[in-house]
């Protein structure tokens, strides 16, 4: 079966975020979000409520 090299590496990305979160899902979007604020993009959005 072929393998995406672009899916392997994002896969591989989130891995190693997720370590580093010690795979604690809160601690990993935190993580996310203080990266965002050290750039001038957002990373995580959220859903406009209605």
């Amino acid at each position: 079966m072929w393998k995406d090299p672009i899916v392997q590496d994002i896969r591989k990305a989130g891995e190693e975020l997720a370590k580093q979160a010690n795979y604690d899902l809160h601690i990993f979007f935190q993580n996310l979000r203080n990266n965002e604020k050290k750039r001038n993009y957002k990373i995580v959005s959220r859903l406009k409520e209605e």
